[in-house]
């Protein structure tokens, strides 16, 4: 066993335990932090409860080694860990707040629980001035028991993990940011992702070391957490606005592709995030947008770019539809096949995926509209949506197939054999990741999104 500090991760998510399996391998002790029953089990045996590429042989070696335990009982690992790392969900309220109860939870079960000064690290994505709040809370449990020396520390440390490439967005990020207003805190922190920061990373973890080290971002408390809102905002706008950019492009006779292309050859803009298609998903981008718009409005200013991004990317998630529409008229009684699930490659999350309003749109309309997901079983919000267990059997007859998720092996198909199974000729291609020509060459009529035919 390790003889670093020992580290506790509260809330065993996509984040969570992405955080707590790897620094369990850069050598650190670990306890995780899952009140879910079922999900402690399957945690416990050395299993993920989702996909995340990489992450279930990385958690099951390291459950072996020793080094990453779990439990539900935040408070022993409050009562023996020094730092620990909280990684709950605020989801979006109906109000456009983050809904901060399980994280008030956390906040309350830790005051109730130190008996020793600890550094408590939110990894939650929280509005300004939530660490504050928190901090608040939880000096006011320790108080109640009139405990002597229980010093608390809060440090802000957003995660900017992608689904699909979390882990090796832990272990080679761009920067590594530290909020406080404590400047032993951040220095404590920064400590843990020394190996990280410094780029020494064990041989075997992630795809590999990044040729520049990267920045430690030392910052306050509210610059920490308005960093990651101003992130995932920007990123969004990225994809509203090649997306706008490709229906202007269809009306015009341009080639998205092209102007996306010449457009990131500009060192100031680059290539990432200009992929037109049907939009963004996944449980970040709105919520995070929805939060920052509030925000700002709550102190008197109207957000309206940021407004604009979501009303975007609402249209654009239908494109599909419009399309399917104009080259097959009324939809009713029409197979219509869907070609991926979740939100992105290289998941299973499908929390707002495009797919969702997709397979909905198209069943208001009266469509058969039958999907394949490489991972995906269950699509939440599409009851009657038939999930076949392979494309074969999903394009099988149908008057239109259409790419939602670039899942590689969808990238690779024999068009020819698609064409056969089809009683159509149309395949949209929901984000222009096909072959057109080997498309087109298979007898089929391709239809991208701005990109010129």
């Amino acid at each position: 066993m390790s003889t670093t500090p020992s580290i506790g991760v509260i809330g065993s998510g996509y984040v969570g335990t992405v955080v707590a399996a790897c620094f369990a391998a850069l050598g650190h002790d670990v306890v995780g932090i899952e009140s879910d029953r079922s999900k402690l089990k399957l945690l416990r045996d050395g299993h993920v409860p989702f996909h995340e590429t990489g992450l279930q042989d990385l958690l099951a070696a390291q459950v072996a080694s020793g080094r990453l335990t779990f439990t539900d009982d935040i408070a022993s690992a409050a009562d023996t860990c020094s730092v620990l790392f909280v990684c709950v969900g605020t989801p979006a309220a109906a109000d456009g707040h983050p809904d901060l109860s399980a994280l008030e939870d956390v906040a309350r079960t830790i005051g109730a629980s130190l008996t020793k000064p600890t550094t408590v690290v939110t990894k939650s994505t929280v509005p300004v001035g939530t660490n504050l709040w928190l901090r608040s809370v939880i000096e006011d449990g320790v108080a109640n028991r009139r405990i002597e020396g229980v010093e608390v520390s809060i440090v802000s440390c957003p995660e900017f993990l992608r689904v699909g490439t979390a882990i090796d967005d832990f272990l080679f990020p761009d920067r590594v940011v530290i909020g406080s207003d404590d400047e032993a805190a951040i220095e404590r922190v920064a400590a843990l992702y020394a190996p990280i920061l410094e780029q020494h990373v064990p041989d075997g973890l992630g795809s590999g070391h990044k040729e520049k080290a990267p920045a430690l971002v030392s910052a306050s408390l509210g610059t920490a957490e308005l960093i990651k809102y101003a992130s995932n905002s920007f990123l969004a706008m990225k994809i509203s606005f090649i997306n706008e950019l490709a229906q202007i492009c269809d009306r015009v006779g341009a080639d998205v592709t092209q102007v996306a292309g010449a457009m990131g050859m500009d060192h100031r803009i680059s290539p990432l995030y200009l992929n037109a298609g049907l939009g963004w998903g996944g449980s970040c981008f709105g919520k995070d947008l929805t939060a920052l718009a509030t925000t700002a409005r709550e102190h008197g200013f109207e957000p309206t770019l940021l407004q604009a991004i979501g009303t975007v990317n609402d249209y654009q998630r239908l494109e599909v539809v419009r399309k399917l529409q104009t080259h097959l008229g009324a939809l009713r009684g029409k197979r219509i096949a869907l070609l991926g699930l979740a939100f992105k490659p290289g998941t299973d999350d499908t929390r707002d995926s495009p797919a969702v309003g997709i397979a909905r749109k198209l069943q208001q309309l009266g469509a058969v509209v039958t999907a394949h997901d490489p991972v995906v079983v269950d699509l939440p919000g599409a009851s009657a949506l038939r999930i076949a267990a392979d494309h074969t059997t999903a394009i099988d007859r149908a008057d239109a197939v259409v790419l939602v998720t670039e899942w590689p092996q969808y990238q690779t198909l024999d068009f020819t054999e698609v064409a056969a199974a089809m009683a159509g000729t149309l395949l949209i291609d929901g984000r222009n990741a096909l072959d057109r020509e080997a498309v087109v060459a298979a007898g089929l009529d391709y239809e991208g999104i701005g990109r010129r035919g």
